[in-house]
């Protein structure tokens, strides 16, 4: 065996994070195929930015579709195009269309849960829900165009059609025409009940839980992908004020086990949706009663994760679970998903799986049908939330899913990561939404519960890497974020701190004796910061959509009387004032084998110390081997993989702490193997 290493000198760059930006991430599904993929595959491509789009797919020189508002795009292509794209650094990910599945679990049981539209008048009045599944059938009198559907969308997506944007066919009155699904879903939401308008135990006796909402259908058909869900999001989002869109349900999705990926493409556009003020909810899933098995875009913690429930407010067996324990796999709320009998779309299978049989009205079976599953709970959560925007129009994304949450009822026998905080309580629910202050203005200013890679990167007041001008008194405060604040009236005092990211929350307390200050970034102000209350609260003021790669500088500047820092929120981290990217670069060569099944492996170590913001390492070997590639921090644990059957192996990794690391080659499966080892360090140098 031989190993030799050979530094190279480093390269200052600008004051760029694209400095240290990696190749493109190839999705693991993409990742698995790429070794051997001899023929085109349909591909989702996202870039960091919508504007660079057009210009990075006409360089494939091939058919694409683009969304009108998502920084995405699909394509057919083949291997060395899906390469030479992955070294693109305007490009952020690549992932593969993969086909999905709606949610559907027969069973002939019957649930209620129209309390509250029926004794107290709430119902959805002045919401709209788009349904983002299979389609809708408008020509059914419990989903009237027009009154009801206002628009109902059939998503048109040929990957070999030029033309270079999705099509998306407006206005058709029955999007629905082979499934059934979408249309059991949108009379779950907000059907009428008219074709059970005469039904002696109560009028519309079959109506959806928010009977006078209004829907929009987004039909992507009975063969719903990747790409044709984020279409659907993309339309919701390009259309959300021109149709008034404040909700999007989704009763589809993939089998469960995948860890959470934000930089997903379905991920992300439920993230986009959530932060331009849409309430997201998507089903668990039906794999249950095991444990893992929760739908890998419903665990995104800004979506509502539904389970599914029956009418004696137990868990049903076929609705996911997730892991104890796990910070993302669990359920949010469960739901009635139990026979819930809705709208039949016309000439489709559901008669034949879930008739409808009742004596003494025996004409339901044209008009209804039962289903069971968390396809049928998601909307009914997606209704709930309809219900609680009418009584307080004021309540953001956040508050709708804790207040659902907080009013839910506890469901004895079940640990959280199976059925979240309970089976939904409406009346509660609504209870409490007319007692809550709403924030939506705060949150589409930024003011957030999540950021884009899922939770904030909080950094209190103390934190070295900011810089306080003049004199700031430590104040302390319950309240605060650590136990302290600090706080300053002097005339010209200001924070400052450089971070890397997209978006930032100011934290502080307000109150009576508060002043104003001024935030400013790099070099231009965005806004005011009020610092007075009448009583003490802690507030945050939120700036989002900054350049993600770029250093920025940011000043909190005293206007007036008494303001104060308790503490950040990141979406990205905070760098060092006046910090520069810098680059270090290092090749280790090595032999490793002959071995067989992982017998063999080998650590190359190298220091990282505090000035460290990313790895990134590359593992190449010659000839016919199957070599994988870990990275192993100071304490023994691997942080980072790369176990694909492509060559080379890639990885990528912030570290956290400082210490010695090691890059570990396992030999999996090789002949005597000889194998080189490329790694760039970007450090942030403080000028």
């Amino acid at each position: 065996m031989k190993t030799k290493f050979k530094m190279l000198s480093a390269c200052v760059l600008t004051a760029l994070a694209g400095g240290a930006q990696a190749d493109a991430i190839i999705g693991p599904d993409l990742e698995e195929m790429l070794p051997n993929l001899l023929e085109n595959k349909k591909v989702i491509i996202t870039t960091h930015d919508r504007s660079d789009l057009d210009s990075v797919m006409l360089q494939v020189n091939a058919p694409y579709l683009s969304m009108q508002a998502l920084p995405m795009a699909g394509a057919s292509l083949n291997k060395l195009q899906i390469m030479n794209l992955a070294n693109d650094d305007r490009v952020k990910s690549i992932y593969y269309d993969k086909p999905l599945k709606y949610y559907n679990y027969t069973s002939g049981e019957i649930t209620g849960g129209h309390y509250v539209h029926d004794v107290e008048g709430v119902t959805g009045q002045g919401v709209t829900v788009a349904v983002l599944d299979s389609g809708v059938d408008a020509t059914h009198q419990d989903l009237p165009m027009g009154s009801k559907v206002i628009e109902n969308v059939k998503i048109l997506g040929d990957l070999d059609l030029a033309g270079g944007s999705n099509y998306f066919l407006e206005g058709v009155p029955n999007t629905d025409t082979s499934s059934g699904h979408g249309t059991h879903v949108a009379g779950t939401v907000a059907g009428t009940g008219a074709a059970s308008a005469m039904d002696a135990r109560r009028a519309n006796y079959h109506d959806g839980i928010a009977p006078n909402a209004n829907l929009v259908g987004l039909g992507a058909g009975e063969a719903i992908s990747i790409l044709f869900s984020i279409g659907g999001f993309d339309y919701a989002i390009a259309n959300r004020e021109r149709l008034g869109i404040d909700i999007i349900t989704n009763s589809w999705g993939a089998s469960g086990g995948p860890a959470f990926d934000p930089n997903n493409p379905i991920n992300q556009a439920s993230y986009e949706a959530y932060k331009k003020g849409l309430v997201v909810a998507f089903a668990a899933g039906n794999d249950g009663p095991g444990d893992d098995t929760i739908n890998p875009y419903a665990i995104a913690p800004w979506v509502i994760n539904v389970g599914a429930g029956d009418p004696d407010k137990e868990l049903t067996g076929f609705s996911s679970r997730g892991v104890e324990g796990s910070t993302f796999k669990h359920i949010d709320v469960v739901a009635p998903g139990d026979g819930v009998i809705s709208v039949r779309a016309i000439n489709t299978p559901l008669p034949l799986t879930g008739p409808v049989i009742e004596p003494d009205y025996p004409d339901y079976h044209l008009y209804y049908a039962s289903l069971s599953g968390t396809s049928m709970a998601t909307p009914f959560i997606a209704g709930v939330a309809a219900l609680l925007l009418e009584v307080n129009p004021d309540l953001s994304p956040d508050q709708i899913e804790d207040i659902i949450r907080d009013s839910a009822d506890d469901m004895p026998g079940y640990q959280f990561h199976q059925v979240g905080d309970g089976y939904v309580n409406v009346r509660a629910a609504v209870e409490l939404a007319r007692n809550t202050e709403g924030v939506r203005s705060n949150f589409m200013n930024g003011s957030t519960e999540w950021s884009s890679q899922g939770f904030w990167n909080d950094v209190d007041q103390s934190d070295a890497n900011i810089d306080y001008t003049s004199r700031w008194k430590p104040v302390n405060s319950a309240e605060s974020f650590g136990g302290t604040y600090l706080e300053t009236k002097k005339r010209g005092s200001k924070a400052m701190f450089d971070f890397i990211g997209e978006s930032l929350q100011i934290v502080y307390q307000a109150s009576e004796q508060g002043g104003r200050g001024e935030l400013v970034i790099d070099g231009n102000s965005y806004g005011i910061v009020d610092f007075y209350s009448q009583s003490p609260e802690t507030r945050s003021f939120a700036v989002r959509d900054l350049a993600s790669r770029d250093v920025h500088s940011v000043e909190l500047r005293h206007v007036e009387g008494k303001i104060n820092l308790d503490a950040l929120k990141v979406d990205g981290q905070l760098v060092d004032n006046g910090t520069t990217v810098v680059t270090e670069e290092f090749f280790i060569e090595g032999t490793i084998g002959p071995s067989a099944e992982n017998i063999q492996f080998q650590d190359h170590p190298f220091e990282v110390d505090g000035t460290v913001a990313f790895i990134e390492s590359t593992l190449s070997w010659e000839g016919v081997a199957d070599l994988d590639y870990e990275l192993i921090d100071p304490n023994g644990d691997s942080v980072a993989s790369s176990a694909s059957l492509a060559n080379p192996e890639v990885l990528g990794f912030a570290p956290t702490m400082e210490g010695t690391y090691n890059l570990r080659v396992n030999g999996y499966a090789s002949v005597l193997t000889n194998y080189t080892i490329n790694t760039t360090l970007s450090k942030l140098i403080q000028d």
